[in-house]
């Protein structure tokens, strides 16, 4: 393993101890006591004290900074306050529908910017560069909750296509996954099509079309491999997009992942939950950067030759 991986992981596992130093310092902060919220309405002090020893947050600041910093690293984040179940446990059971959709929604921005970004590139007078131009426009000024809403008045309610809401099979993907996708769009396929705009007018493609290489060849071989590169950049700046909307989105179509399991612990104050459910998407963030930071010098030559 190179020097530099090794200092990238270095730094990854910096910045997610960093994130939960945080985490856990804001939650302390703000406004707020499960106890008094999961005590009934009119308990006694004594009571409340009792469930403040239950939930260990009667101890020093430090010590409980200590105990949660050495349990997230054995990858125990406690009991969850509101379920009264191990966090892990909870989030395991949510993080791999929120992956799903998370999943499908960059496949589909991604097939979308690909080929609508070459097609316009390729064409900037067609009606494909117009209908790109009017997309990027759509997903940039529409965000999630405002466009799940649209969706789900005009495809569940209005023509009753499909579910509203839940996960109940693929079709439960089809409205959130275009919610999503549309708020994470604009930015790939702008970049894209700038991308192989500039990679059509270099000199090895006017070599390649003068040897008679068929144009699809020429565009989704050559030119889409140099103009990737800046799309790759993107996707690790749209990874943090993706899982926000994500989130945003779970909770306009009431679906069973990760949005809809930290919304129900920020009302109830559940600190363990929320520190484990940030912890965990944080990591996924700085994971999937790392990769795609690994990936990019394998595409291109001049980076690892930087690197080395």
């Amino acid at each position: 393993m190179s020097s530099y991986v090794l200092r990238r992981l270095l730094q990854s596992v910096i910045i997610v101890v960093l994130i939960a130093i945080a985490v856990f310092i804001v939650l302390r902060l703000s406004a707020g006591d499960p106890a008094r919220i999961r005590a009934p309405v009119f308990a006694r002090p004594d009571v409340i004290e009792q469930y403040r020893r239950d939930f260990g947050i009667d101890r020093p600041l430090l010590e409980q900074l200590g105990s949660f910093l050495w349990g997230a690293i054995r990858g125990d984040f406690g009991q969850s306050f509101r379920f009264q179940a191990p966090v892990m446990q909870l989030i395991l059971d949510a993080l791999p529908r929120t992956l799903l959709l998370a999943a499908v929604s960059l496949v589909l921005s991604l097939v979308v910017a690909v080929g609508l970004g070459s097609l316009a590139a390729m064409k900037p007078r067609s009606i494909w560069a117009w209908l790109s131009s009017a997309l990027a426009a759509l997903g940039q000024s529409a965000p999630v909750f405002w466009s799940g809403a649209i969706l789900v008045l005009v495809f569940a309610v209005g023509l009753r296509w499909l579910p509203s809401g839940g996960f109940n099979g693929p079709s439960s993907l089809i409205l959130p996954a275009i919610a999503v996708t549309l708020s994470i769009l604009p930015t790939q396929l702008r970049v894209l099509r700038a991308s192989m705009e500039a990679s059509l007018k270099e000199e090895y493609i006017r070599t390649a079309r003068a040897f008679g290489l068929r144009q699809s060849r020429i565009t989704f071989v050559y030119a889409l491999k140099n103009a990737s590169l800046p799309l790759l950049t993107v996707i690790g700046v749209d990874i943090g997009y993706l899982l926000g909307g994500v989130i945003v989105a779970e909770v306009v179509f009431a679906y069973p992942g990760i949005g809809e399991l930290a919304l129900v612990a920020l009302n109830a104050r559940d600190y363990p939950l929320i520190q484990g459910i940030t912890i965990v998407t944080a990591s996924t963030f700085v994971v999937v950067n790392l990769l795609i930071d690994l990936v990019y010098g394998r595409i291109d030559p001049r980076i690892r030759l930087e690197r080395s």
